[in-house]
Order: structure tokens, then C-alpha cells, then sequence
């Protein structure tokens, strides 16, 4: 059996891009990924084992995720987002400090006196990031009180100051607010005598393409490795518009089921779609239980597909028509079919959910903006139970795939199933 969608994950464009971004930030600016939540669901065992060579830490969010990565001999040491209060001297986290594995993030003076508590009992000296609020008000101790923070854990004999960082409220559309929160870190570190030791970093995918004074000592970044953010912003707003990223995700599918509908009939559950045209249409074994998006406002999504005609290879774009289910869309085909040619030459037809061409409406960014959602957000709602194959330089899969894997919690659930 085979499954009703594959995700492509490009390990050459990533390698490109992991490149791009040590041309513009220079040869002393440390790199930090950002491979949280399985990297965006593109398979963190993989990428991170691709990233760490260039990296000097690899940014996750929960302690978990960092072990996971040292379980799969990923080389480049996790920092972790979350705050982290207590350790264990049974717990797997312990272990990965004792070995120098891991960084941990203090929020405020709570957790720092907590922690260092913790980690005095057990004998640890763990190296911490502060991450001051600069204006985002999630996470992070207020800038006003940084100062104390930032004491605390320089006289202490079981945290070591490794980092100082801050997280920005929105680079990709207000660069105002941008530099103002830069003032407020560098009035934080302008009256604190840091170790040389010590990396601010800042930078977003979107500031480390903006401006160079948000890279710091290091940049931490996740949308730029996977090839996207550039597009976010225009050419007079890049700090270099010589930098160019690869795209480096495909997802795609085909169409298994093809029928001429009358002019006038309705699509679809709630027939939101009626054809304005005798058409043709095609049935796509994806839907929102894979994470396509259900958006109905705005232009409508669109596949490009693709067809082997008598001499040559036909593409396409073709609009997503009706309403999303939960395991199929329905997309027009009437302007694919060639004037004359049987539906059923579009059966068994590729088709391309997210394409690497941004011109192409399928573009992963087109997308998302169109169904109201982040490009990583688009992501990481892509089901597990999706096999991602990762590979080297995009093409058939068979001669270039080093990995084809499907996340543990949809491995899981099918020995579930067959157990049961």
C-alpha cells in the first residue's frame, strides 16, 4: 500500500540556505536553528543532524526535545526555551547537562533561584541564557528587572552565563518597534559587565535578513534554514539583496478519481463551489485531517498538476473547489484536461500541495498567507501520519532519498491499531 501524500524535505537546499545565512551575518556570528516541535514537523533527528555541523547551538522548546536530539547523536548542544525550574538527579535532562549537551533559558528570578538551587544539590554548573522582555511580554523577565536577574546568576557557583537574549514582537512587519526593543536590551547590557563568554542574540529569521544590528554575537533563526521569510519582506527592506534562499519542502499526492459534473451542480458538502460550466473534476486523497487548510475567504487555494501527455510533461495550476473533507479535496481540472482529451488521462495525474516555485500559487507562503496562517504554522499542522523522505537535491526519490521516516506518534498509533 501506498501512502496518499509524501512530504519532500530538501537536505541540499537546507545545506544552501545554512550557507546563505552565514554569508550575510559574517564568519564570527555564531548560528542557532531553530528546530522545536520536531523542526516545524520536517523530522528533527535528520535536520539537526544536517544543521549541527555549521551550529553552535541548536534552539528547542521543552527538555524532552533536547534529549531526543542527544539520543540520535546530534553533535551541536540544545537550547531550550521553556523555563525549567527543578532538576533530577534521575531524570534524562541531568544526564545531558552533566555532559555539556544543553542550555537552559531563565525567564525570571523565581526560576533562577530555583534552579540554581537544584542545580547546587546536584553538584551542576549549568550554563543559562536570560532572555529579557523587550516588548513581546510572553516569556522573559521584564527589562527592568533584568539587572537583578542578570546578578543573580553572574554570583552564582552552579549557573554559568552563556547567553543573553530577547525575542522580537514582529520583524517581519515593524521594524520600528524592532530597533526599539533592541534599545531596551542594549540599555539591560549597557549597565552589566558581561563575560566575553557571554552571546546576545536576537535575530528572527525576518531581523537577520533586515538588519545587521540585531545579529549580535549570534542569530537564531528557523524559517531561513527551511528556505522561507525572504519573500516576507521587500527588496528595499533586505539587508543584502544579493542572499537568496532554496525552498526546501514539496508536499504532493495525485488525483484518483476524475467525473464530468453539468453546468450548474454543486461540490462538495454545503455545495459551496457550483460549476459555472460543464467541468471537469478530480478527487485528491488529502484534507484537513493532513492539515490542508479549510480557508473559504479570500482567492482559492491552488495544486499545480501535472500529466504525462504524448510528448511532453503538462503542468498546471488548478483551484481547490468546494469544501475541504476530512480526508480529500475536489480541484477543477477543466482548464488541465488538454481541448479533446478523456478525463481519465488525469487519473492517476500529480499533484503538487506545496511546491518550491514561489511564483507558483502553491507556493508554501501563498498558501498560508491565503488560509490566514504563518508559514511555519502551515507546517507543523502537516499530520503526522505523513511519511516525510528526506533527500538530496529534489528529484525521483528512489535515487536520491537517504531517509524516509514517519514521526514516532504516527508509528505508534499503527502498531495500535495492529495490536488491537
Amino acid at each position: 500500500m501506498r501512502p496518499t501524500s509524501v512530504i519532500r524535505i530538501d537536505l541540499a537546499s537546507i545545506d544552501a540556505n545554512i550557507r546563505a545565512v552565514r554569508r550575510l551575518v559574517g564568519p564570527a556570528c555564531r548560528l542557532c536553528p531553530i528546530v522545536k516541535a520536531d523542526a516545524y514537523g520536517l523530522g528533527a533527528r535528520r535536520i539537526a543532524r544536517r544543521l549541527a555541523p555549521a551550529s553552535h547551538l541548536l534552539a528547542v522548546y521543552s527538555p524532552m526535545q533536547a534529549v531526543e536530539l542527544l539520543e540520535h547523536r546530534v553533535s551541536a548542544p540544545s537550547l531550550v526555551l521553556m523555563p525549567v525550574d527543578s532538576l533530577s538527579r534521575g531524570d534524562e535532562l541531568y544526564r545531558a547537562l552533566l555532559g555539556g549537551g544543553v542550555h537552559l533559558t531563565v525567564h525570571d528570578a523565581v526560576q533562577a533561584k530555583s534552579l540554581a538551587r537544584s542545580a547546587d544539590r546536584l553538584g551542576l554548573r549549568v550554563p543559562v541564557h536570560v532572555e529579557v522582555d523587550t516588548g513581546l511580554r510572553r516569556g522573559g523577565v521584564d527589562a527592568t528587572a533584568a539587572g537583578m536577574v542578570l546578578e543573580m546568576v553572574l554570583r552564582s557557583r552552579s549557573l554559568r552565563l552563556a547567553g543573553v537574549m530577547t525575542h522580537f514582537s514582529d520583524a517581519k512587519h515593524d521594524p520600528v518597534s524592532m530597533r526599539a526593543q533592541l534599545e531596551r536590551l542594549d540599555g539591560v547590557l549597557e549597565a552589566h559587565r558581561l563575560p566575553e563568554t557571554c552571546l546576545v542574540h536576537t535575530a528572527s529569521t525576518h531581523a537577520l535578513l533586515r538588519e545587521r544590528a540585531c545579529h549580535r554575537d549570534m542569530v537564531r533563526f528557523g524559517l531561513a534554514w527551511a528556505g522561507y521569510g525572504l519573500g516576507d519582506l521587500d527588496r528595499a527592506e533586505r539587508l543584502d539583496d544579493e542572499v537568496s534562499l532554496r525552498p526546501a519542502v514539496t508536499w504532493s499526492s495525485e488525483v484518483v478519481h476524475v467525473k464530468r459534473v453539468p453546468a450548474g451542480a454543486g461540490v462538495g458538502y454545503g455545495s459551496t463551489w457550483t460549476a459555472a460550466r460543464p467541468s471537469t473534476i478530480g478527487l485528491v486523497p488529502v484534507g484537513y485531517a493532513d492539515g490542508y487548510p479549510t480557508t473559504r475567504e479570500g482567492p482559492p487555494l491552488e495544486v499545480v498538476v501535472r500529466t504525462q501527455g504524448t510528448r511532453r510533461e503538462r503542468e498546471a495550476a488548478a483551484p481547490v473547489i468546494g469544501a475541504v473533507s476530512m480526508d480529500q479535496i475536489v480541484v477543477d481540472l477543466t482548464e488541465v484536461l488538454p481541448e479533446g482529451a478523456s478525463p481519465d488521462l488525469l487519473r492517476g495525474a500529480d499533484v503538487e500541495l506545496i511546491g518550491t516555485d514561489p511564483d507558483r500559487p502553491n507556493h508554501l507562503p501563498t498558501v498560508a498567507a491565503r488560509a490566514g496562517l504563518l508559514s511555519h504554522e502551515l507546517l507543523c499542522r502537516l499530520d503526522a501520519r505523513i511519511p516525510r523522505v528526506h533527500v538530496v537535491g529534489f528529484g525521483d526519490e528512489t535515487a536520491c532519498a537517504i531517509e524516509t521516516t514517519v514521526p514516532e506518534r504516527a508509528r505508534d498509533a499503527a502498531v495500535a491499531s495492529r495490536s488491537s
